[in-house]
């Protein structure tokens, strides 16, 4: 009777390979399901990153529009023309003189040295010369 059992508990191997197979196959299912959300996933952010571009296009078009617009609806105004004419065609009535104002330049790195004081200035150069660099 325990001879009898054992086989009973044992069961077919054709049994087990059925369990063990269709259990790799639901895990491998699984997985391959997995991947592809998470392909779907990347796909998705990738989708709205463009859509939001787009709007943000489409709306600077719409602002460009209006102002093509409010240039078209003005052609006939003489202030608006003359205001045109100077400030994107650079130019001016007779006998009318232009000033401009020459903006400084910005400090680079040569300038920016120049500006400390002499200890920094010295010890810099003390460094350098240490270094070799000079």
């Amino acid at each position: 009777m325990v001879t009898d059992f054992k086989k009973k508990k044992k069961g077919s191997l054709g049994q087990r390979l059925l369990v063990y197979g269709s259990g790799v196959v639901i895990l491998a299912v699984l997985v391959s399901l997995i991947v592809a959300n998470i392909k779907i996933n990347k796909k998705r952010q990738e989708f709205t990153t463009q859509i939001s571009s787009l709007k943000q296009q489409i709306e600077d078009v719409k602002s460009q529009n209006n102002n093509l617009q409010e240039g078209i609806s003005k052609k006939d105004d003489s202030q608006y023309i003359e205001k045109v004419a100077r400030e994107e065609l650079d130019l001016q009535k007779e006998g009318e003189k232009v000033v401009s104002f020459v903006m400084p330049k910005t400090e680079g790195p040569e300038t920016a040295a120049t500006n400390q004081n002499p200890v920094q200035s010295w010890l810099g150069n003390l460094w350098n010369w240490i270094r070799g660099k000079e």
